[in-house]
This record gives structure tokens, sequence and C-alpha cells, in this order.
């Protein structure tokens, strides 16, 4: 039976084969080619020994909403069920627990009543003639090797095991895995490494852990060995798109892309005769152009009890002569069935009486009280939570670090890829020193000895400051990092955090006025270190060398001010114009993605850099340093919420005016205008206290921040830069209060906040993503 979720995750998986000549250079050692041998011998042949078995199956399913500050839990689900698999009958499933969150839902099957036992119930059953490669999901039809054929219609990958596979692939033997057995016996099995001949998004790359003597397959590990992207890879997709049939997709969704990041399974050996299912684990990430999702998928079997062919006999022998009970309909014998189930106590929860259950009319027995299900003991913990039986994160970060030991695929030509201008919502933006500005991105996979490396050149143009910019880089990336290396001539804001150079401050500038970045250009090279691109970006390591200099004002229209010839964006700092040479270390961990639960947050930022001006020889050196810390605590059991953050920074040196800390907007002080105060040193809090509603909250918000002096800078009634008369103390903090609205966890804020102190308070209406909550 084909599992919905995991076909989600595998994308409709079907597995391919091709009958190919066979290869002499497939093996790279003896033992690696008696495994494959052995192992598609076995693969070959269904395993139709099994009868029948009953087995406690438990699930988790996690999806998240990835963005800059934290992943948000977009839907999450557990369920445990026994099963009742039989080979020659339909399987039944007695749900023993269900339990599903998504916004503005929970326990959704209480809720949404019988007809939605599909959504939120154990997916499926193991079948022992299945494909073990993914956990049994697979393929109905009898013959596999006509179902693996390449599909049109679903996306599919090359099996490691079928015919022609030695054309494909190149196999390696590895460590041995020892498992001893409750007798004392010892069971070894060989790891079989499944290397790719290019990187091509049909073949996987991954290991194998085979019992040699039998062929079975104990564990496998393994991820796509590339990128898959729908439009692309599924031939009727792409006809589609050719037709013209998605161009009313904004360009913000585009590309639908999978990174299958591991697929992991483990069977165990069931009194000494036949492998069957332990735990299953698959991690990805879905992405729809700017929205990134990670997708979590884990299963734990627990056997209770089998019945093989060769037990039939013994069993005829040895069971009594039963009193025979006949009925005339299937739901009468399920009728029967929940009968029994009820008299011998199946399924309750601690102090409960015996759930009365009822046969659904199509493969599930139920408790006839839904809400019995959501506090089952047997409902497992979210996934995010280390449960027996489960696989741990331990485990599977072992086993991803196996995939990251294995050679990278090589690459088959040069693929690329062009887009720009309105093909992609990172190539249009607005401020005010480039006006409206346009650019595009060509993309290029090159093979080399290191693996495959992405060259890139990115470029854009403003039609106001009429001057060109381009970053060139060359990226290498592993499941462990992501290295690039790039030259640079590109606009640059104080604080990256706030991305006032993306789609938000672009609208914010070009409809209403209001630019909030502070920008000066950067022209240089650099070494970038971060994770890989799939996960989140909690860390990178960037060295740097560059010129820095000042950019103006350029553009002064917006929409809201078309008719007003007076008016005037407000000026851009004016940068110190220098070269420079030194690093940026960030920090970014996060625990936390369940809105009902405590999260916690921190952001390190240290840099540090020596400089000279470009006008003269003296040098000069400076370091920062920066911290902030956030928290979401549920309160009233998840009706309220209060959120808080504390942030501090200090420079120390010759500090270059675009690097002083700038305070002012929804980033770090609402209630002010952008770069209302700045400083060498910094400190600044938020407190916040929320009702939550399902998939919304209400807030009200203080803030508060100060800097110990400013700059040799500040703004005038009209926009313009002049020398600041004054030097600040601890008394001139900036307080501020306001109300505010948000959606899915603060995915998205509407603040109104009003500033109480300091010489510039205003009422500022705010929309933004990505807030505390």
């Amino acid at each position: 039976m084909r599992a919905a979720t995991a076909g989600l995750l595998l994308g409709a998986l079907t597995v391919g084969s091709a009958p190919l000549r066979a290869q002499t250079d497939a093996y790279l050692d003896p033992t690696a080619a008696s495994l494959h041998r052995v192992a598609s011998e076995t693969w070959h042949e269904i395993d139709e020994s099994v009868v029948r078995y009953t087995a406690r199956v438990r699930q988790r399913i996690a999806a998240k909403l990835r963005t800059p500050l934290k992943d948000r839990t977009l839907y999450r689900s557990e369920a445990a069920a026994r099963v009742f698999w039989d080979r020659d009958h339909e399987t039944l499933t007695q749900v023993l627990a269900s339990n599903a969150e998504y916004p503005g839902r929970q326990y959704a099957l209480a809720e949404e009543g019988f007809d939605a036992l599909d959504d939120f119930t154990i997916d499926g059953a193991f079948d022992p003639g299945g494909e073990r490669l993914v956990f049994g999901f697979g393929s109905d039809d009898d013959d596999r090797e006509e179902a693996f054929q390449p599909s049109d219609d679903d996306f599919w990958f090359a099996h490691p095991l079928a015919p022609g596979a030695d054309s494909l692939y190149r196999f390696e033997s590895s460590d041995t895995l020892s498992l001893l057995l409750p007798d004392g016996r010892e069971l070894q099995a060989v790891r079989l490494d499944v290397l790719p001949r290019v990187a091509d998004v049909h073949r996987m790359s991954g290991s194998l852990w085979i019992e040699p003597e039998t062929g079975a397959l104990v564990r496998a590990a393994f991820r796509l060995s590339e990128q898959f992207d729908a439009i692309r890879d599924i031939p009727d997709l792409q006809e589609e798109d050719e037709r013209g049939e998605f161009d009313m997709v904004p360009g913000l969704f585009k590309p639908w892309t999978f990174d299958l990041q591991v697929v992991a399974v483990d069977y165990s050996l069931w009194d000494f005769r036949v492998w069957l299912p332990r735990s299953a684990r698959f991690e990805g990430v879905v992405a729809a152009g700017i929205l990134k999702m990670p997708v979590s998928y884990d299963m734990a079997y627990t056997i209770e009890s089998v019945v093989m062919d060769d037990d039939l006999a013994d069993l005829a022998q040895e069971v009594p002569v039963l009193e025979e009970v006949h009925f005339e309909t299937r739901a009468e014998a399920m009728a029967f069935m929940a009968q029994l189930a009820q008299e011998r106590g199946v399924g309750g929860a601690p102090g409960d009486e015996s759930p009365a259950w009822r046969y659904d009319g199509d493969s599930y027995l139920v408790p006839e009280d839904l809400t019995l299900l959501s506090r089952s003991p047997d409902l497992p913990p979210p996934i995010w939570d280390d449960a027996t039986g489960f696989t741990t994160e331990q485990e599977l970060e072992s086993l991803v670090d196996a995939l990251a030991d294995l050679p990278a695929a090589p690459v088959e030509g040069i693929p690329w890829a062009a887009n720009w201008g309105f093909q992609r919502p990172e190539f249009v933006r607005f401020n005010r020193v480039e006006g409206p500005s346009l650019g595009g991105r060509f993309q290029a996979r090159l093979g080399s000895f290191m693996g495959p490396i992405t060259f890139s050149s990115t470029g854009f143009f403003g039609f106001s400051d009429l001057e060109p910019k381009v970053r060139v880089a060359f990226d290498r990336e592993s499941l462990r990092r992501r290295v690039a290396v790039g030259g640079y001539r590109e606009v640059r804001a104080l604080d990256e955090r706030g991305r006032f150079l993306q789609l938000g401050n672009s609208l914010n500038a070009a409809l209403f006025g209001r630019d909030d970045g502070e920008y000066f250009l950067a022209t240089g090279v650099d070494l970038e270190v971060a994770p890989p691109s799939a996960q989140r970006q909690s860390w990178s390591l960037r060295l740097y060398a560059e010129r820095q200099d000042p950019l103006e004002r350029e553009m002064n229209f917006s929409l809201a001010h078309a008719f007003d010839s007076e008016w005037r964006f407000r000026a851009n700092v004016p940068a110190d114009r220098l070269e420079e040479a030194g690093g940026e270390l960030r920090i970014s961990p996060w625990w936390g993605t369940d809105p009902l639960a405590p999260q916690f947050g921190l952001s390190l930022y240290a840099q540090g850099a020596a400089a000279r001006p470009i006008t003269g020889d003296a040098r000069f050196e400076y370091a920062r340093v920066r911290a902030t810390a956030r928290t979401a605590l549920p309160l009233a059991g998840g009706r309220w919420r209060i959120g808080a953050e504390a942030g501090a920074g200090h420079a120390w040196g010759d500090v270059p005016l675009q690097r002083h800390w700038v305070l002012g907007g929804p980033l770090n002080l609402r209630g002010f205008g952008a770069s209302a105060t700045a400083g060498r040193t910094f400190g600044r809090g938020r407190l916040e206290l929320g009702r939550v509603y399902p998939a919304w909250s209400l807030t009200g918000f203080a803030d508060a921040g100060w800097t110990d002096d400013r700059p040799e800078w500040t703004t005038d009634g009209v926009g313009r830069w002049v020398p600041d008369p004054e030097v600040w103390g601890f008394d001139d903090v900036r307080w501020s209060v306001g109300v505010g609205t948000s959606l899915l966890d603060g995915l998205v804020r509407f603040d109104i906040s009003r500033g109480l102190t300091g010489p510039d308070p205003r009422t500022r209406f705010d929309l933004y993503l990505d807030a505390l909550f």
C-alpha cells in the first residue's frame, strides 16, 4: 500500500531500472561484487514466507516553514495503530492514538470525525513482499521489474539492485555492522556504498547494509544525488510549463524543488527467521520559490506476532478445534472484532473504561469516542523529541555524516540556468540610492577534482544611479557545509538582518516613501563558510578584503508622494571612504518550533578588521561584538504568550561611520524612524504579551533602546546630514509602546507603535515578516 506522506517526501516515488549491459568497472573491490550479486538475487525474489503479522505502529510527521529567525511549525501529527496484515486478505488497522495540529486547529481527527481517518492515522502497513529500500512503500504490481521502469507521470529513481544498475552506479564495500541477537549470537552486515556514475536526480547516493549469507537488506541510508526540480524532472509538468499553464504563478513561488536530505530505514530479525521493519526516517526540504518547508517523517514498528508458512502445519496440529463463526458481510465481521476489542480492554487510556469500538466501513477499527485518541498512552511524542523505537537524533546524524563522507558524484555536461527581472522576486528592488533596479543571475554546474562546483554571476543595474553591480562566485556544497569564494561590487546595508535590499523594504520605499536602510558600496573579494543551502543558516564565517565608498541619495519619488514636488527621501549615511580587510562570525541557534511550547534563540555577531582611508596612509583597527537573546513562552495552557528580547553591542577602536550600531524601526526600536540613534555601544530590549487565537494573535508591547553616543552625523528636519550637537548618556533611553497582530506565529506582523521619549518620537505603522510571535 502506497503511503501518502511518504509519497510527499519521496516525490510519488517509483523505483526505476533499465536492462543495460553489465559494466566491468562497477565494483571497486571483490567483496562489493559478491554483496551486490547476492543482494540483487534476493531483491528479485518476492518474500511470500510471511502469511500474516500483527504490529503496533507509531508515526510522527512535521512540516515547518523556514525563515531567517526560526522555523515555524505548519503541521504536525502523531498517531499509533495496531496493524493486522494478511498476505491473502485486506489489511485491518485498529487506530490506537491520533493527534494533529496545524494553524487554527488542534486534535483535528476528533473535530473532523470519522471522514478524516485517512488524513490523521497510519499511512499504510509494511508489505513483506514490497520494496524494502523505501520501507515497503512502492508499487503494488506483482512484477516489480516492470513496475520500476521510468515514468512520465511520477518521479522515479534507478534502483541500485535492479538489472542494469552496474551501468548507472559503482559499488564499494566498507565497514561491518555487528548485531547482537538475544540468544548471544552475533550477526554481521556489511556496508555496500552506492556511488552514482554521474550526478542525476534519478540516481541515489548512499549505503546499504547487507547480510552477506542471505542478501537481506538490514539497514539503508541514502539521498538523491541531485536536487529534484518538479518542472524539469517530470516530463508531463515540463510540457504543461511549455504550454504556459504556469505563467500565472508569480515568480515569487518558483521554482518547485525538493532536497531529499536522507532516507534511513532499519530492520530487525524476528525469531531469527525473517527481517521485519524496525524504524524509518525521511528528511527533506520542499521549496516553492522563497518558501522553504522542511518536512520530516518518522515511523517505528513493534512486531507483536508473526505467522509464516512453516507455522501453518504446526498450528493445525496444536490448536484445538474452535467454534466457527460465520458472517454474511465484512461489516458484520468487523463489528464482531470491535466487540472483542472492547471486551478485552484494548486501547484505553489509564483510568478510562474500555472504549467502545466501531468499524468505519473501510479498513479502520476506531473508538466510538474519538477524543480518546488524543490522550491515549500509545500516542508518541512530537517528532523533535527522542522516543524509544524511533531513529534517534544521534543515529540520524551518524547516518548523515556517513552520507557526507561518500565521494560526490561527477557532473555530466554543464547544466545551467539563467533568470532575470520579474522572473524572480530577488531581482527587482527599489531604494533611494539606486532607484528602481533590475537584476539577473546565470548559474552553471561545473565538474572538478573536488566534486561539483556551482558558478554564479549576479548583476544589478540601478536606473537612478546608473551604476552596475555584480557578484561572481564559485560555490562548493556538501551535506555538511557550503564554501563560497566570490568577487563583487555591490550595494551593502549597514545591518543585513533588516533585509533592506529585499522585497519588503522595496515595496515600502516605492509605495510609501519609507526606506529604512543605510547603504554603502563595497568592492572586493570574500570567502564564506556556512551550512548547506537546504538547512537553516544558523552560523556563517566570512573573510573579506574590500573597498568601501559612500552612496548618495539618487531617488526622490514614491507613489504616496507622487504629487508633492517638495518631498525628498531622507539622506543616506555619509560612509567613510576606505579599504578594509577583516572577518565576520555569525551564530544564531534557535530551540523550539511549536508555538504551544517554549522557544529560545540567540544571535551572536563578532567582527574584526584593519582599515585605512583612501586618501591617506593612516592605518587603524577596530572590533565589534553584538549579542541578542530571545524567548517566547506559553501561558495559561497556550492561550497567552509572553515574549522578550534583550540585546547589547560594543565597538572598540577607530570605528568607521558605516560600522556604528544603529537603532530605529521594527527591527530593534519601534516607534522611531530608521537610524533614530547610533553609537559605538548600544543596549535594547522589548517585552510583549499576546493573546493567542487559532492562527493569529493580538499583542501589546514596549520597546527601549539606548546608544552611548552618536557619531558626527545626524539628520535635521528635511533629511540632511549635519553634525550632531550633543552626546547622549544613560538617561537618554528611548521608550515606545504599541499594539500589534500577527499570523502564523509571527510570520506576518503588523504593528502600531508610538515613541514616548527622545527628540523625534512618532507614531509608526509597520508591516513586516518574521517577528518573534
